[in-house]
């Protein structure tokens, strides 16, 4: 079957574009390739990736059947081999690994004792082969009956070989990941409106059916939550840390646990009934994470580990563990923060005062039970002393020193104590893993506290050893893929591990799954994908995609502003944005593109630290006008809020009063921050978003060590791997170094710019607010669908060019008829009975007629004054019309003398200047008439408008001042 002529069954008309996008979607799945794909609409957070994604899974699902039955009688035969060899094992159980030890619970009281802290003793004989020993991963924090249970179900923990036919015959899942559980609800919501058709082919279905009658069949869907999200036992859900809740749920199956105080809810052997009733629920309709909740609230059993035994049978999944993707396909959706979010996952953090915590942990218990440290166990615990010595000591001698607050940091250097060069890191990772030291040390110091130390304390926090082990860990990568950096903070100082190449962390996953795509409605530039993440991944399988937005070209204006309405030139780089005349100049400027932007205005800054001090200039009082402040002058056309880094108001409440005040008609502007709480995830739709200012371009701060070291690193990989003279690879390499942290910045940058235009009749004005986005290769990283609506360039085009053509643009969209408020005479009726009329038996229906009645005669001046031009064949007849008459953008006169430049202003007023006048044309400034309010200092002044009021032109006058009159 051709691409053109698949069905994707969607429940709507789609669009072309999105069509376009399926379609494309379709054949990479097809091809098993690796994709990028741009579209701010039609993503797969939206209501048309479920069709292609379903259509792609049944199809495999009915081409697999049909091999399947081919291949039946051989898979049978060797099937019964299997059999038999699985039961001459069970006659002969010994192996060769030993028996683990373990504690037994204590009787009577039940209460626990110090015995279940001490270490199981290690046997380290597989170390040489790198054979795991027994009771590894996940198998080891479960109790057996739990491992049975999960067993039984092929689920997460089956034993199962990687290689095994068991992973061969999987259907083709797909696994849906996504950064918000409500976009995963979202999608949940839109696979509940797709009709797929039955994925069996018709000749190995009984069911009689006839002719092109179709039977319909459901898809399976499962959400994989963490137990932060699925856990139903109070005392472990209640907990705030989701470490520290993974934490106390493994420490409930330990088998030295009471079997009064076990965790209710988790399955065991006994409990196959409900395991199977919550998977036939799970999987007969779409439910989405907060569903699995309350089904295992309902049937009592855990849906953490229940929802384990559903996919097996599941064709959607969202992936949160350590599942098998072989042979599968992985969807990550909102992907443009993806490389970011790899590096913080495997990047540590720890402090000198947690290190200090912790050997005084670990030295009181090696003196507790250094009578049963035996063999190994004292070797490495030891061992992990001289090497938290070895690091705190070095930590103490930087904070000490007058370094810098910050800087890199060697291993060479951490690892210099006595005897640390004795240490193997690898075994010593090994056994940390297996040994569960991290565990026992923390449970024995909660066990030795006082119980009111106890309660003080609470659970909620994550074991501070914990934190240690990860970074032990951290230590054993390449050195290559990671560097080492100190920071000093409120008089500690901290170390901290950064991932800088999160290529080898994703790898894994792109060489096992079928295909893999990412998505984004802004995930621009992508150069960054291809150079770096999927560097290895051969040209015939990598493809990028980037699709247009769905709305008319119309209904999206951009432009860039490099100038202020008082001639200020927009430079927000690191050492001339504190300017304060520029910073005013950016206050009168948002001020004026609030009166001509209606509704709900964003602005994004680069910083809290740098709106904070942009907020606290605008509150100064400006020269010249009675102690009016920019702040104010903004004010007055819309309200202002503000998003704090304190979080003194939640996010929710700020959008809510956001919204509230946008609708109440006076608009609002709201001041937020790249890679803020608002700058991601939140959609500014219709009237809360019809205008976007980014001011300034948000780079990250190029003298911080840590980007540094990531610019370092990328020019020596792009110095290796090119190709040419030294002098041509010295260049490449400084050119990647340098695209690599422009692109960091303008994801930031595209992110904010998508939270407007959220569907096809939605329209918005975009404004890039700094010299540097009229730059062609800073224009180039905008997604496509915003460069095809920039306006032209902006050097000479002045402030109030801009300004009219905004007004020009939302003048046109904003022809929607709106309800007739001040000038109605039936205004204060409203909600009344009778209108205004009398009784309702005895009042004229139709006072002046019925519809149109009396348009040609006494009603024909309110067609003419509300809807000039729109009534009648084509148009009622406009005698003498002048162009734009109704286009007055009005200004006081108490504030001709702030549209001055300051230093010019300041000479006029003192004296300094008077062998000429200031000029102001108000027409470019985006004003066409004066009006008379305030009064005007005794200096002349040269003032050109289209229109001015008698008061206004005789307080001119009267000040020695000329008025101009302006076509």
């Amino acid at each position: 079957m051709e691409l053109q002529d698949i069905d994707f069954h969607h429940p709507y008309s789609p669009y072309d574009i999105q069509l376009q996008l399926m379609r494309a979607l379709y054949s990479c799945l097809e091809e098993g390739k690796v994709a990028v794909f741009e579209s701010p609409t039609g993503k797969p957070c939206d209501d048309d990736e479920p069709e292609w994604m379903l259509d792609f899974a049944k199809r495999e699902s009915s081409r697999m059947m049909t091999e399947k039955r081919k291949e039946l009688e051989e898979r049978l035969e060797k099937t019964r081999k299997e059999e038999e060899q699985q039961r001459m094992a069970l006659e002969n159980p010994e192996g060769p690994r030993k028996k683990q030890k373990y504690s037994t619970p204590s009787t009577g009281t039940g209460n626990l004792s110090e015995d279940q802290f001490a270490l199981d003793e290690y046997d380290s004989e597989n170390e040489e082969h790198g054979k795991p020993r027994s009771g590894l991963a996940h198998s080891s924090e479960l109790s057996s009956s739990t491992l049975e249970l999960l067993e039984r179900f092929k689920g997460q923990f089956s034993t199962g070989k990687p290689g095994s036919d068991d992973d061969d015959d999987d259907e083709v899942k797909i696994f849906y990941c996504s950064r918000t559980h409500s976009q995963l609800t979202q999608f949940a919501g839109e696979l509940r409106r797709v009709k797929m058709p039955w994925s069996i082919p018709k000749d190995l279905l009984s069911t009689g059916l006839t002719g092109d009658e179709e039977l319909e069949e459901r898809v399976k869907h499962v959400t994989l939550g963490s137990r932060k999200n699925l856990c139903i036992n109070p005392r472990v859900s209640s907990l705030e840390n989701a470490t520290a809740i993974n934490e106390r749920c493994l420490d409930l199956q330990q088998p030295s646990v009471a079997p009064q105080h076990k965790c209710p809810f988790l399955p065991t052997k006994d409990d196959e009934r409900q395991v199977l009733q919550f998977r036939d629920h799970a999987l007969a309709t779409v439910k989405d994470i907060e569903d699995l909740g309350k089904l295992g609230k309902k049937i009592g059993i855990c849906p953490y580990y229940a929802s384990r035994s559903v996919v097996k049978n599941s064709e959607v999944s969202r992936e949160a563990l350590n599942i098998s993707v072989k042979g599968h396909v992985i969807i990550i959706d909102e992907a443009h923060n993806l490389m970011d979010a790899i590096s913080n996952i495997h990047s540590v953090t720890v402090s000198l005062s947690q290190l200090q915590t912790s050997l005084s942990q670990l030295t009181i218990y090696a003196r507790k039970f250094k009578t049963r440290l035996k063999g190994k166990n004292r070797s490495y615990v030891a061992q992990v002393i001289r090497l938290l010595s070895s690091i705190a000591a070095h930590l103490r001698s930087l904070l000490e020193s007058e370094k810098a607050p910050e800087g890199p940091v060697l291993t060479s250097d951490l690892m210099s104590g006595k005897g640390i060069d004795q240490i193997n890191p690898h075994k010593l990772s090994r056994y940390l893993q297996e040994s569960k030291l991290a565990r026992k040390v923390d449970g024995y110091v909660e066990f030795t506290k006082d119980p009111s130390d106890k309660k003080a304390s609470g659970n909620s926090t994550v074991p501070v050893l914990f934190h240690i082990q990860g970074f032990l860990l951290s230590l054993m990568n390449p050195s290559v893929e990671g560097r080492l950096f100190y920071m000093k903070e409120n008089g500690d100082i901290q170390l901290k591990y950064m991932l800088l190449d999160p290529t080898n962390q994703f790898r894994e996953l792109v060489d096992d799954a079928r295909a893999v795509i990412l998505a984004g409605g802004t995930m621009s530039p992508m150069t960054d994908y291809m150079n770096h993440l999927f560097s290895y991944v051969p040209a015939s399988r990598l493809d990028t995609f980037s699709y247009g937005h769905v709305i008319p070209p119309e209904n999206l204006t951009a432009h860039t502003l490099i100038r202020g309405v008082q001639g200020s030139e927009f430079d927000f780089t690191y050492d001339a944005r504190d300017s304060e005349k520029m910073i005013m100049d950016l206050g009168r400027t948002i001020a004026t593109l609030c009166h001509v932007i209606p509704d709900g205005v964003v602005a994004f800054f680069p910083s809290y630290d740098y709106l904070g001090r942009v907020l606290s200039i605008w509150k100064k009082p400006m020269l010249g006008e009675q102690g009016q402040t920019v702040y104010g002058l903004i004010g007055q056309k819309k309200p202002i809020l503000s998003e704090s880094r304190d979080m003194t108001v939640t996010t929710e409440e700020l959008l809510q009063t956001y919204a509230h005040t946008v609708d109440t008609g006076r608009g609002a502007l709201l001041l937020s921050v790249v890679g803020g709480k608002l700058s991601e995830g939140i959609n500014f739709s219709d009237k809360l978003g019809r205008g976007v200012l980014i001011v300034g371009l948000p780079f990250p701060n190029i003298r911080s060590a840590v980007w540094q070291a990531k610019i370092q690193y990328i020019e020596q990989k792009t110095h290796q791997q090119a190709t040419g003279s030294e002098a041509s690879r010295q260049s490449a390499a400084k050119a990647a170094g340098r695209d690599f942290y422009e692109n960091s910045c303008m994801r930031a940058v595209n992110q904010c710019i998508g939270r407007a235009i959220r569907h096809r009749n939605d329209y918005a004005a975009i404004v890039l607010i700094d010299k540097r986005y009229d730059k062609p290769g800073i224009q180039a990283k905008l997604p496509a669908w915003i460069k095809q609506s920039m306006a032209g360039s902006s050097v000479q085009r002045p402030a109030g060019a801009t300004v009219q053509s905004l007004a020009k643009f939302f003048a046109k969209l904003s022809t929607v008829d709106k309800m007739p408020t001040r000038f109605s005479k039936t205004r204060k009726a409203r909600g009344h009975v009778s209108a205004g009329y009398g009784r309702i038996g005895k009042h004229r229906k139709h006072p002046g007629g019925r519809g149109m009645a009396g348009g040609q005669h006494h009603h024909r001046t309110n067609l003419d004054k509300y809807h000039p031009g729109y009534f009648g064949k084509v148009g009622m007849r406009y005698f003498h019309k002048t162009q734009q008459q109704f286009w007055k953008p009005t200004i006081n006169l108490d504030k001709l003398w702030s549209l001055v430049p300051a230093e010019k202003r300041d000479a006029y007023l003192s004296g300094q200047k008077t062998d000429t006048a200031p000029v102001i044309d108000l027409l470019p400034l985006g004003y066409s008439k004066v009006l008379g309010k305030g009064r005007l200092p005794e200096v002349p002044i040269v003032v050109r408008a289209r229109y001015f009021s008698r008061d206004a032109e005789e307080k001119i006058k009267a000040a020695g001042g000329v008025v101009e009159l302006v076509a």
